[in-house]
């Protein structure tokens, strides 16, 4: 429920957005759609968040694309093994859908289009 709501809220912002709900599709979307911006959960079926990530960045097509954690793991260690995977940020749930936006919206989080 959680992602088809934050799916909702980014469309109504007037993203365009795509929604997976496993690693595996995460992957395989995001190889297609080529993303500006990802909001990747940790805690997904057949792949986790931080394997999805570490995929994403070893494909030079996505090298552009930010990658930020959604997780219910705020801990140090998360946020250690987020960094690690190769993620930009690590947001905290519930998730302030303001905040999120803000995020996006943010020059430091807008692919390089030169």
């Amino acid at each position: 429920m959680s992602a088809l709501t934050l799916s909702w809220a980014m469309e109504l912002y007037g993203y365009e957005v795509r929604t997976c709900y496993d690693g595996r599709s995460a992957v395989q979307v995001a190889h297609e759609f080529h993303p500006e911006v990802v909001l990747l959960d940790i805690g997904m079926p057949v792949m986790d968040g931080y394997e999805v990530c570490r995929e994403l960045r070893n494909d030079a097509s996505l090298c552009g694309t930010r990658i930020v954690a959604q997780s219910g793991w705020g801990d140090p260690e998360a946020r250690r093994r987020t960094a690690e995977a190769g993620f930009d940020l690590h947001l905290t749930k519930p998730l302030d859908l303001g905040v999120v936006k803000a995020l996006i919206d943010h020059p430091a989080m807008k692919r390089d289009r030169n």
